[in-house]
C-alpha cells in the first residue's frame, strides 16, 4: 500500500526520499517503543501492553482517511500547480530520450505476465533476502541482550532503542542520497543500484563484527550501523516496483515482494533458536551477511537495467 501510494503521490525523483521517510516511522516507533514498553511491562500486566499497542495501531487511519481520500488527479485540496508538479514528475525519460508514463500507455501486466518477467523476480528475491535482516534484529534484540549480557527488562529499555536511531538516519540518508543523485542527472538504474549496493556493503562487515562485539554498548552501536545500512538499501528496493511498472501493477508486485519478505523473515527467525542453541549467535549473523550478498546479486543480475518495462513483442 505504501509503495502504491508513493507511486501515485510523488514524482520519480522524490520517491526514494518519500519511502525513506515512511520507513523511518518504524525506526522512530522502535526508539519510543523499547523504553515505553519496558516501562509498561514493569508497572502493568503484559495483557495491557498488547491492548495499548493494538489501539495505537488504529490511530494512523484517521489522518489517512482525512488526507488521502483521492488520487492526485482528482484530489480536491490540490492546486493546479501542485497537481501538475506531481503528475508531470511521474513522466520518465529513458536513455534514448523517449518519454514514458503519462504520455505513453503504462505497462500494467496481468499477474501471470508479471511473474514471467525476471525483473519481477529480482524485486521479489531482493526483498526476500534483505527483509529478514531487519526482523532478525527487531525480533531478537531484547532476547540477545538478555541471553548474551544478562540484561533485565529495565536494562533492555536503556540499551535496546539505540539500534533504531541508526535505522532512522539510514532511512533518511538512503532517500536523500537517491534524490540527490537523480537531481544531479543520474538515471534511475545507476541511482538505485548505487544506493542498494552501498546499504548492503555497510551491513556486510557490521554483521560479521557481531560475532564478537565486546560489551553491550559496542554491540548496540554495531546493530545501529547494520540497521543504518539496511534502511539505506530497503527504501530503494521498495521503490523498484514503481520504477518498473505502471501504477495499476505496482501494488501487485509490491504485494508479492512483501509476502516473500515476510516468509523469509519467518524462516530466519524460526532458525535462530536452532542456530543459537549453544548461546552462540555467530551463525545467525553469518546468514544475515549472506542474505545481503544475495539481495545485491538479485538486483544486479535479474534487473539488468532499472527502467519502465514495456510489453514484450
Amino acid at each position: 500500500g505504501a509503495a502504491k501510494g508513493n507511486a501515485e503521490w510523488f514524482p520519480t525523483k522524490e520517491r526514494a526520499l518519500a519511502q525513506g521517510i515512511f520507513n523511518s516511522g518504524a525506526a522512530i516507533g522502535g526508539i519510543i517503543a523499547i523504553p515505553l514498553i519496558a516501562y509498561l511491562t514493569i508497572y502493568f500486566s503484559w495483557q495491557m501492553v498488547f491492548v495499548f499497542v493494538g489501539v495505537l495501531g488504529f490511530l494512523w487511519l484517521v489522518p489517512w482517511l482525512i488526507l488521502v481520500k483521492a488520487p492526485p488527479s482528482s484530489h480536491p485540496w490540490l492546486t493546479a500547480e501542485e497537481r501538475e508538479y506531481i503528475l508531470t514528475g511521474q513522466r520518465r525519460v529513458d536513455d534514448n530520450g523517449d518519454v514514458t508514463g503519462e504520455d505513453e500507455e503504462e505497462y500494467n501486466p496481468s499477474t501471470a505476465e508479471l511473474l514471467s518477467r525476471k525483473q519481477s523476480w529480482g524485486v521479489i528475491i531482493a526483498s526476500a533476502a534483505i527483509d529478514p535482516i531487519w526482523w532478525l534484529f527487531v525480533f531478537w534484540i531484547p532476547i540477545y541482550l538478555n541471553e548474551v549480557y544478562g540484561m533485565d527488562v529495565k536494562s533492555i529499555g536503556i540499551y535496546g532503542w539505540v539500534p533504531y536511531v541508526g535505522a532512522m538516519f539510514g532511512a533518511w540518508f538512503g532517500g536523500l542520497l537517491a534524490q540527490n543523485r537523480l537531481k544531479a542527472g543520474w538515471n534511475t538504474d545507476k541511482t538505485r543500484k548505487l544506493t542498494i549496493t552501498l546499504g548492503c556493503l555497510i551491513m556486510l562487515p557490521s554483521l560479521l563484527a557481531m560475532a564478537n562485539p565486546g560489551g553491550p554498548t559496542t554491540a548496540v552501536l554495531i546493530m545501529a550501523v547494520i540497521l543504518f545500512g539496511f534502511q539505506t538499501a530497503i527504501g530503494n528496493v521498495q521503490t523498484l516496483p514503481s520504477d518498473l511498472l505502471g501504477k495499476k501493477a505496482v501494488g501487485t508486485l509490491s504485494g508479492f515482494s512483501g509476502m516473500a519478505a515476510k516468509l523469509g523473515a519467518v524462516g530466519l527467525t524460526s532458525l535462530v533458536p536452532i542456530l543459537t542453541a549453544d548461546g552462540n549467535y555467530t551463525p545467525a549473523f553469518v546468514i544475515g551477511a549472506s542474505l545481503a550478498i544475495i539481495a545485491m546479486a538479485a538486483v544486479w543480475i535479474l534487473i539488468p537495467k532499472i527502467e519502465p518495462l514495456k510489453k514484450p513483442n
